[in-house]
């Protein structure tokens, strides 16, 4: 059996993917995350509303389609409904989009608790 890998520059060489992750430590801010040099992106807090997170392009890019976040963790606990835990995206511009975690009960913008880990990911157009 043959093991063939999947290179999106095949598809069109004009589109890149690029992600990375963030985790979440005290009060929603961000406690460690990859970095634009390793994921293309850095992730900061948003001040002005509870569980929303800036995902801040290393350049601008022609086109950004932001895929679906995805909440991991925190471990050993429920994935509880009073804190965010369901991740959408929101495009912004040709260089940034945010993250917003949901409550999943009320659907109410809250913080994720204190562990979880957020992956990322965009696909963009080079030119």
């Amino acid at each position: 059996m043959t093991r063939r890998s999947f290179n999106l520059e095949t598809l069109n060489p004009k589109l890149l993917l690029i992600g990375g992750s963030f985790t979440i430590g005290a009060a929603g801010a961000v406690s460690a995350e990859d970095g634009a040099k390793l994921s293309g992106g850095t992730v900061t807090q948003t001040g002005s509303e509870d569980g929303r997170y800036l995902v801040t392009l290393d350049r601008t890019y022609k086109r950004v389609r932001p895929l679906a976040p995805l909440m991991i963790g925190p471990d050993d606990s429920a994935f509880p409904t009073t804190t965010g835990s369901d991740p959408q995206a929101r495009l912004l511009t040709t260089s940034s989009f945010s993250i917003q975690f949901k409550r999943t009960d009320t659907q109410a913008d809250t913080d994720p608790a204190s562990g979880t880990v957020c992956t990322w990911f965009a696909l963009v157009a080079k030119v």
